[in-house]
């Protein structure tokens, strides 16, 4: 343990994060006062915008923690409400000791560090490194920071930046103490409903348009892409859970839940015996047969979200760097819809090459393989993955856009569901929302829709209607989907 205690306030938007909530716990097992204060931020994610933020008060309610060191964490889409928090607490007290982690700082950390109210920052998984840091530091300096480098935490002391920009070492899993959930609570009821949990880290995937192709790289040489938890230490978080909160249903937020086969086995026998709650998860389409559709059902999956992005071949291969086939995922729909579990299909838009013909194909495929929510979202590019390259060749992104999505600036007024980059989304609207409503219609509706252009006529900029309204027709309609009931709650509350 550290020789000195500090006060350690986190910031995030009202938003649940478990590396959040995984640095809170081991900040509090290591001795030291923690706190979290949460504000209300846009939300990429719903579409939703603030319509004004109150950076000095949000500034405020964290001074009154007393902290000795506030840690930021960042995304992209919330990198410059964070600085603007930093840049609000280091005017009324400057010496505060300011972190900055999660993807962002990750993915470009030296022009993080640049900005003047940045103290350090986090690079990668930061488990260890941040409480090495805490370790390190010192109220017997003249300003708390380390005198000496730690591994995966760059830092600005005496006018030099100390350290290598590169990851820490990596944690096994099952050491690491429980999420810390109680400091998100009061900002976000729904937790008490659904608990979101992770059993591994890590993807096995490189799509050209995630973070993960950047952290894989970053990575290179590693033999350890994957990382699971044991089902062991799943089972006992889950037990635990259940315990202190009541929920009701559980969320796997894995990149891929069902990756490993045995282990996969293994989780459906302990859980229906052990946990007995019904759960939604993520997966990849490549890794589902009949056997782990059959495991998750009989273990209580009801529900299950797959990731295709693109039904056009040279689009998926070449620009997505996704090597599934369209029939590896019609029989995934398949065997999930043979066992009664519930899909939801990702389809991505704005795409670099992509074509409204290739739009009306994936539509007349999702008519015909019909999963129980086709859930559009448009493409939203971050700093260091590949696919800016490819946007940089084609001209749909300048050297100058670059620079605004590193510096976590918008290009557009577009979110994730609402015309993402394109600079002219508005031929795909009319096709977005009659994907979105695919499910619902009648297919020779679609088809006639299709095949007449009639489809055109349908053009609605309205997140509420064209991808707000169907999930709530679904939550209506079919228990299964209690996924749905926490996306509308987050965007009604």
């Amino acid at each position: 343990m550290s020789p000195f205690k500090y006060n350690i306030c986190f910031v995030y938007p009202d938003f649940e994060n478990l590396g959040v909530g995984y640095l809170i716990a081991l900040c509090s097992k290591a001795g030291h006062k923690v706190d979290l204060v949460t504000y209300q931020a846009d939300n990429s994610y719903l579409g939703k915008k603030q319509k004004k933020i109150l950076f000095s008060e949000i500034a405020n309610k964290i001074l009154e923690t007393n902290p000795d060191i506030v840690a930021l964490s960042c995304v992209t889409d919330n990198y410059q409400f964070q600085l603007k928090c930093a840049k609000e607490i280091k005017k009324i007290k400057p010496e505060v000791i300011t972190v900055f982690g999660g993807i962002h700082p990750t993915a470009v950390p030296e022009l993080v560090l640049e900005q003047p109210v940045v103290d350090a920052v986090a690079i990668g998984e930061s488990d260890i490194s941040f409480i090495t840091f805490l370790k390190k530091c010192s109220k017997n300096n003249t300003t708390l920071l380390p005198n000496e480098e730690i591994q995966g935490i760059v830092f600005k002391k005496n006018g030099k930046k100390v350290g290598k920009f590169e990851e820490g070492p990596l944690i096994n899993l099952d050491t690491l103490p429980f999420p810390s959930k109680e400091p998100f609570y009061p900002s976000i009821k729904q937790l008490t409903r659904e608990y979101r949990i992770i059993t591994s880290r890590g993807c096995p995937y490189s799509c050209s348009y995630c973070f993960n192709s950047f952290i894989r790289e970053m990575r290179c040489g590693s033999s350890v892409i994957v990382r699971q938890r044991s089902v062991d230490n799943v089972i006992e978080e889950l037990q635990y859970a259940k315990r202190k909160y009541n929920i009701k249903n559980v969320f796997f937020i894995d990149d891929s839940f069902t990756t490993d086969k045995k282990w996969i086995t293994e989780f459906s026998k302990k859980y229906k015996k052990k946990v007995l709650l019904p759960f939604t998860c993520l997966a990849n389409p490549q890794y589902i047969d009949k056997d782990i559709a059959r495991l998750l059902k009989s273990a209580g999956c009801t529900f299950i979200q797959i990731g295709i992005q693109s039904l056009h071949r040279p689009i998926s291969l070449y620009i997505l760097n996704r090597a599934v086939t369209n029939k590896v995922i019609t029989q995934a729909i398949k065997d999930l819809k043979d066992v009664g579990i519930m899909v939801q299909v990702d389809h991505m838009f704005g795409i670099p090459s992509d074509t409204v013909e290739n739009q009306e194909e994936a539509v007349l495929y999702y008519n015909e393989n019909r999963p129980g929510l086709v859930s559009v979202f448009w493409l939203i590019y971050y700093p260091k993955t590949p696919i800016i390259l490819t946007a940089l060749d084609q001209g749909i992104l300048t050297p100058r856009d670059v620079k605004k999505i590193e510096n976590g600036e918008r290009l557009v007024k577009g979110s994730i569901h609402d015309g993402g980059c394109l600079k002219d989304p508005a031929p795909f609207y009319s096709l977005q929302l009659l994907m979105n409503y695919t499910p619902f219609l009648p297919k020779w509706l679609v088809r006639f829709l299709i095949s007449s252009r009639w489809y055109r006529v349908l053009s609605i900029r309205s997140y509420y209607i064209s991808t707000a309204l169907p999930r709530a027709i679904l939550c209506l309609i079919d228990k299964r989907y209690s996924a749905g009931r926490t996306v509308l709650a987050s965007f009604f509350k």
